[in-house]
């Protein structure tokens, strides 16, 4: 005969039922679990969303469930969880039912139940409705001699496998549309309504190494059937994924099939040097390319130029290296955007190429070194300045320049002094007489030399510094 104080106890402790669980999923190992009884701690029921109710009664004696959930588990697969009721006093407890609360990720329970052997052993068979985590809550009430228990285990459940196929082609050619079938099975049965399967292909070629597009998404009909419809645009390795995102009870599954797709396009590409200057020679490298495969060299290719956007000037034609690799020298007299048009024009087995090679002119860099004997000065010595302006490679410009030179005193004040020009290989001399300054602050000015540059070369700047020194300076 149950003990009814502790039978009403557990009842207020148990939850409500939650209307309405939903689909399935997939159970993983789960360890033995032993929930030790009133007699280890206050005892106490707690169904979810519940408050634990004590059961704990000093006139009574206690009790314990231990729980043992399976390794692994899947969605609508049967499980059996084993058990025991035992009795702190060591006796049999007899036949007994227990309540057990399933409940799902979403905190959604079912009661179950089951009936101990008169040794307290018992077995509950469930089928998993769902995937993910779940957890079984075991409740004995209890007797007028024995308080009630409860133990809890928890079964990760694994989503069961869906089939995913997909079929076509193993060859197609740029241009072509290509057709792929295939078909989503749950457990050897169509799916009960339609479901969107997404689409990516993975394109690998002589320009692109594994890029990933997403496709359109396609739907299954009534047979669970499906079709893939693609028109490629170049040559290459492409692999057509699908995937399902699948379900509470399903797994998401994919599927890929692998075409090679055959091109006769051919591609021409390159760089100019940078920089590139005005009046010197620089490099144009290039490549004629097909999507699938190498291309077969030596052979020519034609070559014009336009600067600026102007009109294009026929340049000499060039021969590539057994690879289709090509370079060549150019100077150019103007600064700005210099354009390469580059021709090829096929073979027995790719069509002809044209591609534009584009590149920036710049004004030559112009250098201005100076120097002094002597930077340190006595009130009334003179600074001088030796220099030179040259170009990038320190070669002279070639011609005579006109030099501005500012002064810079102590105090940040500018002096614009007397231009200076340069001789026609570059080099130039300055003299000036610093004003007469307190030399125990040891004062600096700085003398700035610059040219405006011309049509060929960037402006330039350089400086040098004096310091006006005590005469007692051993410096």
């Amino acid at each position: 005969m149950l003990h009814r104080s502790s039978f009403a106890q557990i009842r207020a402790a148990l939850p409500r039922r939650i209307a309405g669980t939903t689909a399935a999923v997939t159970l993983v190992a789960a360890a033995a679990v032993g929930v030790a009884g009133p007699a280890s701690a206050a005892a106490g029921v707690a169904g979810p969303g519940s408050a634990a109710v004590s059961l704990a009664d000093p006139t009574l004696s206690t009790s314990a469930i231990s729980l043992t959930a399976p390794a692994s588990a899947t969605a609508l697969d049967p499980i059996s969880i084993t058990g025991r009721l035992t009795l702190a006093d060591g006796a049999d407890p007899g036949v007994q039912q227990l309540l057990v609360n399933r409940v799902v990720p979403d905190g959604t329970w079912t009661t179950l139940s089951t009936t101990t052997t008169a040794d307290g052993t018992f077995t509950l068979t469930d089928t998993p409705p769902l995937s993910g985590h779940l957890r079984y809550d075991a409740y004995w009430y209890g007797t007028e001699n024995y308080e009630g228990s409860t133990a809890s285990v928890t079964v990760p459940v694994a989503g069961r496998a869906a089939s995913l196929t997909l079929d076509g082609p193993t060859s197609g050619r740029d241009g072509r549309q290509l057709s792929l079938a295939g078909t989503l099975g749950l457990d050897d049965e169509a799916p009960a309504q339609s479901e969107t399967l997404a689409v990516t292909r993975t394109i690998w070629n002589n320009r692109l190494d594994g890029a990933i597009e997403q496709l359109a998404n396609v739907t299954t009909d009534s047979r669970g059937a499906f079709t893939v419809l693609d028109t490629p645009v170049q040559g290459g390795r492409y692999v057509y994924t699908v995937s399902w995102h699948g379900n509470e009870v399903y797994a998401a599954p994919s599927a890929s099939h692998e075409i090679s797709v055959s091109s006769p396009d051919s591609h021409i590409a390159g760089q100019v040097a940078d920089p590139a200057y005005i009046g010197m020679t620089f490099q144009v490298t290039g490549a004629v390319t097909y999507d699938v495969g190498a291309c077969q060299g030596p052979t020519v290719v034609q070559v014009s130029r336009r600067i600026n956007g102007g009109a294009a000037k026929r340049l000499p034609d060039v021969t590539t290296d057994a690879s289709c690799g090509f370079g060549f020298d150019d100077t150019v007299s103007r600064t700005g955007q210099v354009a390469y048009t580059v021709t090829w024009g096929g073979n027995s087995t790719h069509r002809r190429a044209t591609g534009t090679i584009t590149g920036t002119v710049q004004k030559q860099p112009s250098v201005i070194d100076a120097t002094s004997p002597d930077r340190t000065l006595l009130n009334g010595q003179q600074a001088v300045v030796e220099g030179k302006v040259t170009d990038v490679n320190a070669e002279s410009i070639g011609a005579r320049l006109r030099l501005t030179v500012q002064r810079i005193g102590p105090d940040g004040s500018s002096v614009t002094l007397p231009q200076v020009t340069t001789a026609t290989d570059g080099t130039f001399s300055y003299r000036d007489s610093p004003p007469t300054m307190d030399a125990s602050t040891y004062p600096q000015f700085q003398y700035e030399f610059s040219w405006a540059g011309n049509a060929t070369y960037q402006a330039g700047t350089t400086s040098v510094f004096f310091y006006i020194v005590p005469p007692d300076c051993d410096c």
